[in-house]
């Protein structure tokens, strides 16, 4: 299937869709090469990794970037199509698995209008195994930069900060150096030549080297130092996508119900400020409701054309808290969970900033000695994520964590579901169970 790329809309990328077949085939592959991939990865690799996300690499950066010492000039590195270019002589020769299927996979080409593309470069975009695939072919570049340039100690004994660090998101990746020259002349041909071997190139007009003071996009911050100070903050590019999807949101619902605007908007809301609540982002937050509140404001006017002002106010914004001006409605339809009197719009600069934790860079998840470090990052993932409701809280310890229908961990990676079990003697009316266990709770028959 073909799909505008969202960066230009003249051009068109493949996606190709596996059938179910396949993608089973490819996840139990995925299965069997992921312990492998993850002991040979990258330290500073975070995309597509079991327990890693966007915010573990954005903390890296700040790592590497904070302090006084600390490398003055970045590398921003694009690769150019690293899906659609992989070299499959490199997979087939370095990826260890059966060659005939991975093979088949690979040349497998996509349909367009009932015509069939071959494919004789990259990974199928869509495949269940293609990120792992493409983590395994990256993989390397970091150890083979710490080699050329290692970590050097002072007279005294006192430890040099690296100047040469490296950290990658998928095919997204930044490089510090301590010159321009550095990065140019050194680092650049290393990895121009590592890539080469894999069939890929670096894109000459994405790849640029910027001086910290005039700050760089990466995975949606902008991360600068002012003054000396290293700040993250949520990225122009990002903050005016976001309020153009609200824009589009409202423009979309001139004619819908308060209540149901208010249930499109909340779940983009919440979605965009949990993702930049760990970082500097509380003036972003009250100018992007500030936004909002305009946006809103037009969207109510154009309502009630004959109507004032104190009387549109009145109607749509209410004084609830200690907020004057809440967009609020009273639900058409309440759930037996809601027992509020308004429907209210989520407020970003409600959201409290915190910090966050990063994974230790040699963490490996199939790793015995690191099983109790991942069991206390997701338990505190969970509170975090259950914080302000102790019901919950309390319902998943008095389960000892764990799912009372498969018996397996209840996690934020696994998510879960709130399972109400009626005419039984239990201290807790609810249950909680994954997202999975519930669809099963709910089949003709199925009892617990």
């Amino acid at each position: 299937m073909l799909f505008p790329n969202p960066c230009c809309d003249q051009v068109l990328f493949a996606v190709a869709v596996p059938t179910m077949t396949d993608r089973a085939m490819q996840t139990l592959y995925k299965f069997a090469l992921e312990p492998l991939a993850e002991t040979l990865a990258d330290p500073n690799s975070y995309g597509f990794r079991i327990g890693r996300s966007t915010h573990d690499a954005i903390g890296q950066c700040f790592n590497d970037l904070c302090r006084a010492g600390s490398p003055q000039w970045i590398l921003e590195g694009d690769i150019k199509g690293c899906f659609d270019h992989i070299s499959h002589n490199w997979l087939l020769a370095n990826i260890p698995m059966d060659k005939e299927m991975l093979g088949k996979w690979l040349k497998c080409g996509f349909v367009e209008t009932k015509k069939l593309f071959p494919t004789e470069e990259g990974t199928p975009q869509g495949g269940t195994i293609s990120p792992v695939l493409m983590n395994m072919t990256l993989d390397g570049l970091e150890r083979i930069l710490k080699e050329r340039f290692p970590m050097r100690r002072a007279v005294a004994g006192k430890t040099v900060y690296d100047q040469i660090n490296f950290v990658r998101y998928a095919d997204d990746f930044i490089v510090t150096g301590k010159s321009p020259e550095t990065l140019r002349n050194e680092v650049m041909p290393i990895i121009k030549d590592f890539l080469a071997e894999r069939g890929l190139q670096l894109s000459e007009e994405k790849t640029v080297i910027t001086h910290i003071s005039d700050g760089f996009d990466f995975l949606g911050q902008s991360i600068r130092k002012y003054n000396g100070k290293l700040l993250i903050k949520p990225s122009k590019n990002a903050t005016k996508s976001f309020l153009k999807k609200v824009r589009a949101i409202v423009r979309e619902n001139k004619t819908a119900t308060q209540d149901l605007l208010i249930c499109k908007l909340n779940p983009v809301i919440r979605g965009w400020v949990n993702y930049h609540r760990y970082v500097v982002s509380a003036d972003i937050f009250g100018l992007v409701d500030h936004r909002i509140f305009e946006c809103l404001w037009r969207w109510a006017c154009r309502r009630h054309k004959r109507k004032g002002k104190r009387w549109i106010a009145n109607k749509y914004w209410h004084h609830i808290d200690n907020r004057t001006w809440t967009f609020a409605a009273e639900p058409a339809f309440r759930g037996k969970d809601f027992d509020e009197k308004y429907l209210k719009l989520e407020y970003a600069a409600n959201t409290k900033i915190i910090r966050f934790k990063k994974i230790a860079a040699e963490a490996n998840p199939f790793d015995e000695k690191w099983t109790g470090y991942y069991e206390e990052r997701d338990g505190e993932r969970m509170l975090n994520s259950t914080k302000g409701r102790e019901k919950l809280v309390k319902i998943w310890n008095s389960q000892k964590r764990c799912c009372p229908v498969c018996g397996e961990k209840i996690t934020s990676e696994t998510g879960f579901k709130t399972h109400f079990v009626t005419g039984n003697n239990r201290k807790w009316p609810a249950i909680m169970v994954h997202p999975w266990c519930h669809r099963n709770l709910h089949e003709p028959g199925y009892l617990i």
